[in-house]
């Protein structure tokens, strides 16, 4: 079987490829840059090839679609803008995350051999709206409310995508992504802020001290549950729901992660942000927003929780001891 994977070279997107491929999957990421060599060195096999391409030239996510056979597609490549962008580029954060969205699943649903369509989506489709009686967002009772232009784009995205699903007769499925960290993240230009925890991250090893706007409690979900769970998603034969939760069923918060750098990075400083005073972490949410319900997803494929942060902590410092190690060459393969 083959996953075509739009934004592939993306953090999300590299997360479902480590996934995929521990299930034998072979992958094709569809980008407009490969990511960077010593990611590269993760996948290192024939199993894994990368396009240049952009989701808004229907004439390379077709060929790409035909000549690799693709039977699965899951869509992930999105703008993920800060306010400023959202002022300077609305109308390509549009264009990319809703243009682009209809350009590829108007095409994968026109393939005959087409078995899955996944288009990934996130919590920002419920903004800062009541979460229900049950305390998180739930696909069937929380209506969406976005208030970012972000959420606001992956919200049409997906009516768009469902309503291309009903006029031609196909199946398409949405995936809500609650806030990511982990292995795989890097600055791609297209993700304006990176995680807090990649924030911190990079200030323990820099010597710098940080300084949190707040906590920043969340539902954290770590990279490569997120990938497994997506994974499961994409291969099941079956699914039974047109829209799927996928969040982290655990509430941590930045400051528990500050106190686990410090066992790794000893005197790494830190602290949060006294009233009035500009903090050094840049966290785009001005308040903290409720965890997503993950019932669905378990119904679909069992018991589902992203790791403890203190797990998530051990799990990435050895990934990126690994990638120091690696060096700068790729050697997966690359079409363009």
């Amino acid at each position: 079987m083959t996953t075509l994977i739009t934004g592939g070279t993306g953090f999300v997107g590299l997360a479902l490829a480590e996934a995929l491929r521990r299930r034998d999957e072979r992958v094709i990421l569809l980008a407009t840059a490969p990511p960077r060599g010593e990611l590269w060195q993760r996948f290192g096999d024939e199993d894994v090839t990368f396009v240049r391409g952009d989701v808004m030239d229907p004439v390379i996510v077709r060929d790409v679609m035909n000549n690799f056979e693709v039977d699965r597609l899951v869509h992930a490549a999105a703008i993920t803008p800060d306010a400023d962008r959202e002022r300077r580029e609305a109308a390509r954060i549009f264009d990319v995350n809703v243009s682009g969205t209809m350009h590829v699943v108007a095409q994968a649903l026109r393939m005959s051999a087409m078995r899955r369509v996944i288009v990934l989506s996130s919590v920002a489709v419920y903004g800062f709206a009541d979460p229900g009686p049950g305390g998180a967002y739930d696909e069937a009772s929380s209506g969406p409310a976005p208030v970012s232009l972000y959420g606001i784009s992956k919200l049409a995205a997906e009516q768009g995508a469902l309503r291309l699903a009903a006029l031609t007769g196909g199946v398409v499925h949405v995936v809500r992504l609650g806030p990511v960290f982990g292995p795989w993240e890097y600055a791609t230009g297209l993700r304006d802020n990176l995680s807090p925890h990649r924030q911190l991250l990079d200030a323990a090893v820099q010597g710098k001290e940080a300084v949190l706007p707040r906590s920043m409690q969340a539902d954290w979900l770590y990279s490569r549950d997120a990938g497994d769970a997506l994974a499961a998603l994409t291969t099941k034969e079956a699914l039974a729901h047109p829209v799927y939760n996928v969040g982290g069923s655990r509430m941590s918060d930045a400051a528990e992660w500050c106190r686990l750098l410090d066992r790794r990075f000893p005197g790494f400083a830190w602290r949060v942000a006294e009233p009035g005073e500009a903090a050094t972490v840049t966290y785009g949410l001005p308040r903290d927003r409720a965890p997503l319900a993950v019932n669905r997803l378990c119904s679909e494929i069992g018991p589902f929780a992203s790791r403890s942060l203190a797990d998530a902590a051990l799990d990435m410092m050895e990934f990126l001891d690994g990638q120091d190690r690696s060096g700068t060459g790729g050697n997966s393969n690359e079409t363009s």
